[in-house]
C-alpha cells in the first residue's frame, strides 16, 4: 500500500512539473509574439517536451491558458472575499488605512504572478478572465461603500463610483507591471488611495 501511495505521489509531482513546464513556456510566448500567433508546437518545443505529452494534459492551446489564469485568478477572488469591509466609521482614518490595504492586496497579488497577470490585463487570449477581475474589483467596491461610504464622496450611483475604481485601478496595475513595478505594492495602493480621493472628493466639494 506504501508503495502504491509514493508511486502515486512521484507520478502527480511529474504531472505538475510537466503543466508547470507549459504553463510557463505559454506565458512567456505570448508576451513575446501574442496569443492569437502561436502553435501547440511552439509550445512545446520552448518547453522541451513532446505533442504528445502536450495532448495527455490539455486539448488545445486555450484550455492551457484557462488554467494558468484560473488558479491566479481563484486565489485572489478568496483573498478579496476573506477581506470583507470592516464596520469602521465613515471617513475615519482606519477605514482609509483599511482600504489602502485592501488596494496593496491587489498590488501585492498581482506583482507575485506578475508575467501572468501581464496577459491576463492584456486580454490575451479571452477578455472573459479580465471582465472577471474588473467584475470582482466592482463587488468589493460595492460592500465597501454600503459599509461606509465616506462623506467626502460625492452623490454619484454606487455603480458608477465602483465602476470608475475598478477602471482606473486596473489601467493602473498595468502600467505598474509593463513598466517594472517601479515602486512598491504599498506605495502604489497609498498613490492610488489619493489619486481616487482627491478626484472624486474634488468632485464631491464642487458640488456641495
Amino acid at each position: 500500500m506504501r508503495a502504491a501511495e509514493e508511486s502515486d505521489r512521484r507520478a502527480d509531482r511529474r504531472i505538475q512539473r510537466t503543466r508547470q513546464q507549459l504553463r510557463e513556456a505559454l506565458l512567456a510566448l505570448i508576451l513575446e509574439r501574442g496569443y492569437e500567433a502561436l502553435r501547440v508546437e511552439d509550445i512545446t518545443e520552448r518547453a522541451n517536451l513532446g505533442r504528445a505529452t502536450f495532448y495527455l494534459h490539455y486539448r488545445d492551446k486555450e484550455a492551457l491558458l484557462l488554467d494558468s489564469i484560473q488558479q491566479t485568478v481563484d486565489e485572489l477572488l478568496a483573498q478579496v472575499s476573506a477581506f470583507a469591509p470592516p464596520r469602521l466609521e465613515a471617513g475615519s482614518e482606519a477605514a482609509a488605512r483599511w482600504l489602502q490595504r485592501a488596494i496593496a492586496l491587489v498590488f501585492e497579488h498581482a506583482a507575485g504572478s506578475a508575467t501572468l497577470y501581464r496577459v491576463i490585463l492584456r486580454g490575451e487570449g479571452t477578455a472573459a478572465i479580465s471582465r472577471r477581475i474588473h467584475a470582482m474589483i466592482c463587488q468589493a467596491v460595492l460592500a465597501y461603500l454600503e459599509a461606509h461610504r465616506p462623506h467626502q464622496m460625492p452623490p454619484l450611483p454606487a455603480d458608477v463610483l465602483a465602476n470608475y475604481f475598478a477602471g482606473a485601478l486596473l489601467a493602473l496595475l498595468t502600467w505598474w507591471l509593463e513598466n517594472g513595478m517601479p515602486y512598491g505594492a504599498a506605495e502604489m495602493a497609498a498613490m492610488f488611495y489619493r489619486l481616487f480621493y482627491n478626484g472624486v472628493g474634488h468632485l464631491g466639494a464642487t458640488e456641495g
